[in-house]
């Protein structure tokens, strides 16, 4: 998908077809705000397969370009890694922090708080891989002609946003002031429902 499709159909909503009122490199400029909002609230929506190398011991990070970790899966050409709380480790061997290094990963903790940030049981061998899945930020649109970063069904909620800040900047006005509390809803509504929907669609053991 276009920048150009996501900006032409905001123009429809903002009736300024011809570019009078607001520039392309203005709302191009949104757009681009407005995929690093839904990467913001949906990390998914720019999941990435990467290969982590490891560094020694426990404690690991994802690599700069990445703003969340959402899984890791497995260690590169080896076993399945598996998610298990810090709680659990610390129950069963409150000494694992310090234990020996391993060559291959069985399990691995998360929290929410550091979300580029993960550690790994037994404490990893530096230079050990695992394939991990993590959220990515989502690259910028520079013209009309470059492609949208994210997937074609994203299309509806970057318009919305695209009109809510066009309309926000002419906030002074009350229409203006009232559409843009509307495009910004319509912009959450529309994330928050495809949320519950993959929860109600994903794949479920029978």
């Amino acid at each position: 998908m276009k920048a150009s499709r996501v900006v032409s159909q905001a123009r429809i909503l903002l009736k300024d077809p011809a570019g009078v009122r607001w520039t392309d490199a203005e709302l191009i400029g949104w757009l681009n705000g407005g995929q690093l909002q839904i990467v913001a609230v949906r990390p998914d929506a720019k999941a990435t397969l990467v290969d982590l190398a490891l560094v020694d011991g426990v404690e690991q990070s994802i690599p700069a370009t990445g703003t969340r970790l959402l899984d890791v899966v497995r260690n590169v050409g080896g076993r399945a890694v598996t998610l298990i709380s810090r709680d659990h480790l610390n129950a069963f061997d409150p000494d694992w922090y310090s234990g020996a290094k391993a060559a291959a990963v069985k399990h691995y903790t998360f929290d929410d708080s550091a979300p580029k940030l993960f550690e790994v049981y037994p404490p990893a061998q530096a230079g050990i891989k695992v394939r991990a899945l993590i959220a990515v930020l989502p690259k910028d649109c520079g013209a009309l002609t470059d492609d949208i970063d994210l997937d074609d069904i994203y299309e509806g909620p970057l318009i919305d946003w695209v009109c809510y800040r066009a309309w926000f900047k002419d906030g002074d006005a009350t229409a203006d002031a009232s559409r843009s509390a509307s495009a910004l809803n319509a912009f959450s509504q529309a994330l928050g429902i495809k949320t519950q929907s993959d929860q109600a669609t994903r794949p479920a053991r029978k």
